[in-house]
């Protein structure tokens, strides 16, 4: 995973211009603030966002090391540099390698093509992803073009503004069914005592199983992608921009950015202990919260009654056979339109979609 990202890392990037799903501005200026300052956010009555822990990231993590092999072998070419640190310090308008002439745009790279040359800071990087297969449909576009997802391209657009890079290589290992249901099913990620090395364990065989032998599988069976993305002068421009009034504005004078989101405000606030007397939107919206809370419990009961409905209706009836309906009940119309499905997923867990 790398050394702790100081200033404004490539991770950071997409959260600091409001474009992540998973960190706030916010979160990441606390951050900022606690690693500038240990203690901080407690001496000022804050509360620092957790650390992130859910099976998505361990798997990514466990298969770093294999998305690199699997790099490598589709591009005919070593990756070497690994976490590498890299900075962009504005003062001189130049990159920088190592911590020496650091900025507060910062990055760690997760490789970089070894035929070129760190000394000219031109090279290819490497950068490597896991998703699932719903969401590669959802949020990534066709292999071989430069649509992968916008805050993915926010991070390698950071780390050629850091590493003077002209190109990124962005390569992504989809798993076909989510590592949560993985987990469900008793499969675990086991770490070295290394720190580094990862395998893979089914708690009721034992034994261990090498990433490595997963992933060329699935790249065999056309799970494994990539992607190059040419460095975009203009829009590292523009990045520096925001990142620099992010710093100057908020993070050199401790003060928090607007907050997004609930999971913010608890945080700036962690221990409210007052009675207020609220105006009259904010007794609107309190109003609107339970009419919302209680149509969405009415919807979801709603929902599973239909489930119900249309599944208890395919147990007892008979249906035609057709290619598409060897493991899996298909509902269609009079026309031939497919409509939902109900089937088992690879856990023998029984799905129903619409």
């Amino acid at each position: 995973m790398g050394s702790t990202p100081r200033g404004i890392s490539a991770s950071r990037g997409a959260a600091v211009l409001g474009l992540s799903e998973y960190q706030t501005p916010l979160s990441v200026w606390q951050l900022l603030m606690e690693e500038r300052e240990p203690g901080w956010n407690s001496s000022h009555g804050y509360t620092l966002p957790l650390e992130p822990d859910n099976a998505a990231i361990r798997w990514g993590t466990a298969f770093e090391s294999t998305i690199i092999k699997l790099a490598e072998r589709a591009q005919g070419k070593k990756i070497a540099y690994r976490e590498e640190f890299f900075s962009f310090n504005e003062k001189i308008n130049a990159t920088c390698i190592g911590h020496t002439f650091a900025g507060y745009i910062t990055c760690h790279i997760d490789g970089l093509y070894l035929e070129e040359s760190l000394k000219n800071d031109r090279g290819t990087l490497h950068e490597g992803k896991t998703t699932t297969a719903f969401t590669f449909r959802e949020k990534w576009g066709e292999p071989g073009t430069d649509h992968i997802p916008r805050a993915y391209q926010v991070q390698v657009q950071h780390q050629m503004l850091c590493t003077g890079a002209e190109e990124a290589v962005v390569s992504v290992l989809v798993f076909p069914e989510t590592p949560d249901k993985w987990e469900a099913a008793g499969w675990r990620v086991i770490c070295g005592t290394d720190g580094k090395s990862y395998a893979l364990t089914m708690d009721s065989e034992g034994g261990f199983t090498n990433p490595y032998e997963w992933a060329s599988v699935l790249a065999d069976m056309g799970f494994f992608h990539q992607y190059p993305v040419r460095a975009n002068g203009e829009a590292q421009r523009l990045m520096a921009e925001v990142y620099r009034e992010f710093w100057y504005r908020n993070v050199l004078t401790g003060t928090p950015p607007e907050p997004r989101n609930y999971e913010d405000v608890k945080r700036l606030f962690p221990e409210p202990k007052l009675t207020i007397i609220v105006p009259d939107y904010i007794e609107r919206k309190i109003a609107e919260y339970k009419g919302i809370t209680e149509e969405t419990n009415n919807a979801k009961k709603r929902k599973d009654r239909l489930k119900t409905i249309v599944t208890k209706y395919a147990a007892t009836h008979v249906g035609i056979e057709d290619d598409e309906s060897k493991e899996a009940v298909i509902f269609r119309n009079g026309s031939g339109d497919k409509l939902a499905s109900w089937s088992k997923t690879k856990t023998n867990s029984l799905v129903f979609r619409c």
